[in-house]
């Protein structure tokens, strides 16, 4: 399996992962700094982002981090349900064809729809792809960061062995001795 992860997953990864649990820092921690990381990750401009976009985002964030870890091992809130599709109806994602005739996902040009839009389009691309389910969420409770799971029997619990992994292991071993 090539270690590529698709586009529309790298977005959704990259957007969860904005927020690093393990030092603390959000790279989005203002409606300034996520206009700067759309405009940076997405090439879109948030013209009208406000206050309740910007908290609007950070919900979503977050209930996407939790869809995501249901993947491997949480059941799914119901009201985590509700926030995504809330969020789902307001981000007035449409379709728009080019001069070729090839379809593609828009967001709506207002408030947060600009990075939902484009998120819930990447969304139902990887579920349409079967890559969405290769998304996870690290189960270390410093980390909990989103990685695609490149594993051919996709079996990966780690978002890197060689930190979370090599951490769960080494307390594991010192619990047992």
């Amino acid at each position: 399996m090539s270690q590529a992860t698709p586009e529309s997953i790298a977005l959704v990864e990259d957007f969860v992962n904005t927020l690093d649990l393990e030092d603390g820092s959000d790279v989005i921690d203002s409606p300034r700094a996520l206009r700067a990381w759309i405009q940076r990750r997405m090439g879109l401009r948030a013209r009208t982002l406000d206050e309740d976009g910007w908290n609007e985002v950070i919900r979503v964030r977050e209930a996407l981090r939790e869809v995501i870890e249901s993947h491997s091992t949480e059941p799914l809130d119901h009201r985590v349900v509700r926030t995504l599709n809330r969020a789902g109806a307001a981000a007035r994602v449409g379709i728009r064809w080019d001069d070729d005739g090839a379809a593609s996902f828009t967001p709506g040009d207002a408030g947060a729809g600009v990075v939902l839009g484009p998120m819930f389009a990447a969304v139902v691309t990887a579920q349409a792809d079967g890559t969405w389910e290769r998304l996870k969420i690290c189960p270390a409770d410093d980390c909990r960061a989103a990685f695609y799971d490149h594993s051919k029997n996709q079996s990966g619990k780690w978002c890197t062995m060689r930190v979370c992994g090599n951490r769960a292991k080494t307390r594991t071993y010192r619990e047992r001795h």
